[in-house]
């Protein structure tokens, strides 16, 4: 691993709560609960194997997680932790999603879980001295009734641990087009969005989802398949929140990554690991890969952090203070090759 790349100040805009818990933690858990489990049958059930051939055998990875976090401290808890874990590789800001409907099975109101991992993340904001917010997804294939109860949550903790919502889910199975309706509301109670979209669907579904008004796109990778679309990203700076490693795991991509394409095309890149856990990477690693399987440079990588600071659903000021640590660093790093 390269040291310059762990001591990078990063920003991470793209990752699920649910799909980056701790193994040991879960095992303990599920212990808890009185299941007899080694820590490497956890794994195997909250982490995709090499083989693997789609986003909906990808998406299995997340029973488990949906299972354990069921209750205010298990969610406390697994915020805490992600935050904690991002931390230590070097993100100075971190926006984390998950789908609060997914763990009120138990008897929780939705209000009550996004509480939960709000306590969490500010307690790690304190302790570790990381900053971020928390995305709420919407989920493809929920009734509408359950997806406005998570756009009403977002609204309640609008700027108060809460920046925005997401659609996530099966994109091949339930269109974008589908989801009109919540982003309408959204837009009227003047929530921003990102949405996954160009991921398991092709680029009519980004289309939908710049439609609606999304101001990220969640992955994107798709749009190489429609020239017009990438003029129209880079026009607008609808920017793209890739997960490269992600990416060929749920064969969104066959194939070379298009990730330089992308870049050099001038669509505003951001980089982020989706799920820690089931995909096993994080942030260094992807930053690893980008750098061992295409022409991009570390100078490159900040400027995508940059990217991330500027699109970041924050504060003017945040986002200002961002941009600024990463070009604090970049001068640094800059002086430092010159000697």
């Amino acid at each position: 691993m390269q040291e310059s790349i762990r001591k990078m100040p990063k920003i991470v805009l793209h990752l699920h709560l649910d799909g980056s818990l701790r193994p040991e933690t879960v095992q303990q858990w599920l212990q808890e609960k009185g299941h007899t489990c080694d820590l490497e049958e956890v794994k195997r059930n909250l982490m995709v194997e090499k083989d693997c051939r789609s986003l909906n055998e990808y998406l299995q990875k997340f029973d488990l997680p949906a299972q354990v976090l069921q209750n205010k401290e298990h969610i406390k808890t697994a915020t805490y932790e992600l935050f904690e874990d991002l931390k230590k590789q070097g993100v100075i800001y971190a926006e984390v999603r998950f789908a609060p409907m997914k763990h009120t099975q138990e008897g929780l109101t939705c209000d009550e879980v996004v509480a939960s991992a709000i306590e969490g993340m500010n307690m790690a904001k304190e302790k570790c001295k990381i900053d971020g917010s928390l995305i709420l997804c919407c989920m493809r294939g929920d009734r509408v009734l359950d997806n406005k109860q998570v756009v009403d949550s977002a609204k309640k903790f609008l700027g108060r641990g809460v920046s925005s919502i997401d659609l996530a889910g099966a994109e091949a199975l339930f269109p974008t087009k589908d989801y009109e309706e919540i982003f309408n509301e959204a837009n009227i109670k003047g929530i921003p969005f990102t949405i996954h979209a160009g991921e398991a669907d092709g680029p009519e579904s980004i289309k939908d989802a710049l439609r609606f008004g999304a101001k990220r796109i969640g992955h994107g990778v798709r749009c190489i398949e429609d020239e017009e679309l990438i003029k129209t990203l880079v026009t607008t700076e609808i920017p793209l929140e890739i997960c490269p490693i992600s990416n060929l795991q749920t064969q969104a991509i066959q194939g070379k990554h298009p990730i330089e394409e992308l870049y050099k095309e001038g669509i505003l890149v951001t980089i982020s690991p989706d799920n820690d856990t089931v995909s096993n990477t994080n942030i260094i690693e992807e930053y690893e890969w980008i750098l061992q399987n295409t022409e991009l440079t570390e100078k490159d990588l900040i400027q995508m952090n940059i990217n991330a600071a500027r699109f970041a659903f924050t504060t003017p000021v945040k986002k200002a203070e961002l941009i600024a640590k990463i070009q604090e660093y970049q001068n640094k790093e800059n002086k430092e090759f010159i000697k």
